[in-house]
């Protein structure tokens, strides 16, 4: 464990101040209990302690909490949005890492909104057809069903 009088000291500054867990809570909106969490999970990096052994947190955790609550609110999973902070905290340039991590979350949920809209289109056509009997099924609605499915992509089956 790392406490204060052993603790690196906050780059740009001589002695810069730290802000216990409930000080960087007021002061960001995020329970004391949320940042615990975070955290515990690393998503802060290597956080230096009291020597009663509270957690310490440079007054850029803030800015760190803003970042979090965005990228989470985006879609980044909380691995993701550490790497985001991590890059933050210790890329010389961190402006590449996060340009690809945002073109990268972009992509993923492209291809997410495409495959809605297309299961959207299939339920329109399911729907709009007239209500029938089939000879296999019993529902005509399920056969159409079943033939606009075909329009999906192939997903990988997994186990139980």
């Amino acid at each position: 464990m790392t406490t204060v009088l052993d603790a690196p000291k906050m780059a740009g500054t001589v002695d810069a101040p730290l802000l216990r867990i409930g000080q960087l809570a007021a002061r960001s909106g995020v329970t004391s209990r949320n940042l615990r969490f975070y955290a515990d999970a690393g998503v802060f990096g290597d956080l230096p302690r009291s020597p009663k052994g509270y957690r310490l947190f440079p007054v850029r955790a803030i800015q760190w909490v803003r970042v979090l609550r965005a990228a989470q609110a985006s879609g980044f999973s909380l691995d993701e949005v550490q790497e985001l902070l991590r890059a933050l905290r210790q890329d010389s340039t961190p402006c590449a890492h996060v340009r690809e991590a945002l073109g990268g979350k972009l992509h993923q949920l492209e291809v997410k909104l495409n495959e809605i809209r297309l299961l959207v289109d299939i339920l329109k056509v399911t729907l709009g057809t007239p209500d029938g009997q089939s000879s296999e099924l019993g529902c005509n609605l399920m056969e159409i069903l079943v033939t606009e499915a075909a329009r999906l992509p192939a997903r990988a089956e997994t186990e139980a």
